[in-house]
Order: structure tokens, then sequence, then C-alpha cells
């Protein structure tokens, strides 16, 4: 009993630590002299793998580098404790995770990338190829053809440098933002804050232009008679340019403060950051945004109120609606643009309102975001439906007017045939004597009854 005591009082009786550990290592025949001398009996120390954060421990994974970080961890305990060694299972499980992401991912000009970011960038570059590609191809054909230059027409012009300027600044970023997780830190956040400026002024635009095209279409439809003298080609371009320079200067404040910008992990895009500087996102809705929706509104409800009353027009305006058929293309753009950012706007301000988290799925967020971008894509394909209309509208035009010239020369034709038939018929009393005379001098002209009628009562009188 004396002696147990006396173990126990000085420690004899317990398990000393780098006993243990060296009785391992010794144990193990794989090991080397290395490995025993490498071994360290700190106090309190945890293994790497453990200490490591997720994002270093997913960058070592990655790099290859578990498996090293193990066997070090191997030799490795705490000072108070046994030595803690991986189980084989757990070396298996773990292998077995890493070939499972290693599965996943594709190389891609060296880089390892995951099906999910691969069908992102696809995504990104289809927008940003049917935006380029549309917008150039609006631009070529409103400047080439002298039909498109309208007023329509420059404000489409518009809004095709905003959408060439979104996929040319904005879409490509956000490509290299998908390749590197890291790309908000990695560089200067005045890039960032410099994509939010952009996207700000484009979408000011983007409203502004809207609302002059309502408002065009409301003076065509209701005031068609001072149409031309209010609205011209040199007063269309001083709204346009108006529109750009309201814009950049209404939108520079986000240059200057470093609070205004964040970064979108999941649509990779910089955002303005409205919860932070609220009383400048309440200036730009009183100043952008809520003026144009009213005019588009009040606008285009008096038009379709018109339009569902026709009989109240008189003939002349109806005859302009059934030949120029704008009024719908021009709402469709509009209409188009709503419909693709209504669902993230409902989905935001039911999340500022209600201070709930909705969307929880990462790829929905980015298709919600992605869906609104991609809006100038259906404003070129109503353009372009525009313009087969005015080509089919200039080709009828251009029938009519052949068809009422070969009209206006047949009556001439008639009344020179008439005037010489009146000459002939008073000079010649005789009728059969005046139908001989006739056929010898125009044999190829058939006589109208009507014309001898009519000469025959001229001559009478």
């Amino acid at each position: 009993m004396m002696s147990i005591k006396y173990e126990k009082q000085n420690g004899f009786g317990q398990k000393l630590p780098w006993l243990e550990e060296w009785r391992f290592l010794a144990n193990n025949h794989t090991t080397s002299l290395i490995d025993v001398i490498n071994v360290k009996l700190t106090k309190n120390e945890e293994s790497e793998l453990n200490e490591l954060p997720v994002e270093s421990k997913n960058e070592f994974i990655n790099n290859g580098q578990v498996e090293q970080i193990i066997a070090s961890s191997t030799f490795r305990s705490p000072f108070n404790n046994y030595p803690t060694v991986p189980s084989h299972q757990n070396l298996i499980a773990t292998n077995f995770d890493i070939a499972d992401q290693s599965a996943g991912l594709i190389s891609i000009f060296g880089l390892s990338i995951s099906t999910e970011k691969l069908a992102y960038i696809s995504v990104i570059i289809l927008i940003t190829a049917l935006l380029i590609i549309s917008s150039v191809l609006t631009v070529a054909a409103i400047v080439t053809s002298p039909q498109l230059k309208d007023i329509i027409g420059y404000y489409l012009i518009s809004l095709a440098v905003s959408d060439l300027l979104c996929g040319t600044l904005i879409t490509p970023i956000s490509i290299y933002a998908v390749l590197d997780e890291n790309w908000p830190t990695a560089y200067s956040e005045i890039l960032c804050r410099i994509e939010v400026y952009i996207e700000l002024v484009l979408l000011s635009v983007v409203l502004y232009i809207f609302m002059w095209i309502s408002v065009d279409r409301y003076i065509l439809l209701t005031r068609p008679g001072r149409y031309e003298a209010e609205q011209t080609l040199t007063r269309c371009k001083c709204w346009a340019m108006f529109t750009w320079v309201t814009s950049l200067v209404l939108c520079c404040p986000v240059l200057f403060n470093e609070l205004q910008a964040q970064y979108d992990r999941y649509a990779f895009l910089c955002v303005l950051d409205c919860t932070k500087m609220m009383p400048y996102a309440i200036t730009m809705a009183l100043l952008v945004i809520i003026p144009s929706l009213i005019c588009i509104s009040y606008s285009y409800f008096s038009i379709f109120v018109t339009l569902r009353n026709p009989d109240d027009l008189e003939d002349t305006y109806k005859g302009q609606l059934q030949a120029d058929r704008s009024f719908v293309i021009t709402f469709f753009i509009i209409l188009s643009f709503v419909i693709s950012w209504m669902p993230l706007l409902i989905v935001r301000l039911t999340e500022l309102i209600f201070r709930v988290s909705i969307i929880q799925v990462p790829s929905l967020h980015f298709t919600l975001v992605w869906l609104g971008i991609g809006s100038g894509f259906w404003k070129q394909m109503a353009r372009g439906q525009q313009k087969l209309q005015s080509q089919q509208r200039n080709l009828k035009k251009q029938q009519e007017a052949k068809k009422g010239s070969s009209v206006d020369h047949k009556k001439a034709a008639q009344k020179g045939l008439i005037y010489q038939c009146v000459v002939c018929r008073s000079q010649m009393p005789d009728l059969k004597t005046y139908g001989q005379h006739f056929e010898n001098k125009h044999p190829k002209s058939s006589k109208p009854p009507e014309l001898l009628a009519e000469a025959t009562n001229s001559s009478a009188s």
C-alpha cells in the first residue's frame, strides 16, 4: 500500500507521454530516424489540419498537401494526452474525399474549375456575346438605313450603346471573378467602385431613354398635328446628350465613398450597398427611378386607352395607327426590361422590408441577376422587328405611290382624249365621219362610249 501511494504521489503510476510516443515509434518498423528526431513535444499543441480554417483547409486539399499534414500529425500529440494517431479508416475516408473533389474539377487553360463554375462562365459568356453582337448590329442597321434615322432610332442607339458598354466593361469582369474567388481582395477596391459606377450610369440612361420614348409616342398619338414641330431630331439629340451627362454626374459619389460598393459573391458582381448609404439611394430613386416609372406608366396608359377606342379618333389618326405599329414595339421593349428585373426586385424588397433571407440557393440568385442583365438582348430583338415593319411600311408606300402615279397618268390621258374628241366632234357634225377620223388618228385606242357621250354632250353644249 505504501509503494502504491508513493508511486501515485510521485507520478510513477501514470504513463509518460514522451515514453509512450517513443514506444510507438520504436514499434513502428516503417518509421525512419528523421521521423523520430522530428518528434515535437509542445504543450497543448494541436494538429495542423485541425488548426487550419475552412478556406485554408480546402486550399491545402486542392493543392494535394493534406496527406503531408496527416503524415506529420501522426507523430505529434498534445503534451498531456496520448499520441493521436489517425486510424486507417479515417485516412481512407480523407483520401476518398480528395478524390471526389478532384473528380468534379475540369482543367481549362491550366486552371482547375468545378462544373458549377463552368456553368456560370458559360452563361456569362453567352449573355456577353448576345449583348455585344445585338448592339453592334442595331447601331449599324440604324446608321446605314435612312428610313430608320428617326427619333425612335436615335433613342434606340443610346440603348444599344448602353448594352454594348455593359457587355464590354461589366460582364467580362464577372468571368474573371468566377475563376478567381479572391478578386475583390486581390485588387484595389477602386475597381469595384468603378464597376458599380458604370452599372448605375447605364441603369439611369436606360430609364431616362425609356421615359423619352414614352413621351414621344404619347405626343404622336395625342397631338399628331404638332408632333413634327415639338419632336425634332435636334431636340431628340439634345435629350439623349442630357441623359448621358446627367447620369454621369449623378453617379459620381460612388467613386469617392468606400462604403457604397460591395461584392456579390453569388452573382460575381460589385453592387451598390444601399443599407450603408440610404440617403444616396433615396436621392437616386427620387431623381431617376420614380419620375421615369410615373412618366412611362401615364404615357402608355393613355396610349392604350386611346387604342381601345379608335372610333373616337379622326380618319387620319386611324390610318396613322394602322400604318405605324411602333407604339406596340416600344411598349414591348420597356415591358421586356421590366419583366426581366421584376423577380429580383420583388425578392430584394421583400428581404429589405421583412428582414428575412429568401434566396438561399446561390444558383437561383445568379439566375435572377443575370436574367435582368440579359434583358438588353430582348430590346434588340424588338428593334429588329420594328426595322422589318418599317421596311414593309416603306415598300407599301412605294407601291401606293406607283399605283397613284399610274392612275394620274391614266386620268391625264383620258382628259386629253376627251379634249381631242370634243374638238373633233365640234368640227365634224357627222358622227360616222367622226368615228372614221378617230379610228384613223387613234388606231390602238378603243372608243369608250362614255368618252363619246361626254364629247357629244360637250359639243352640244
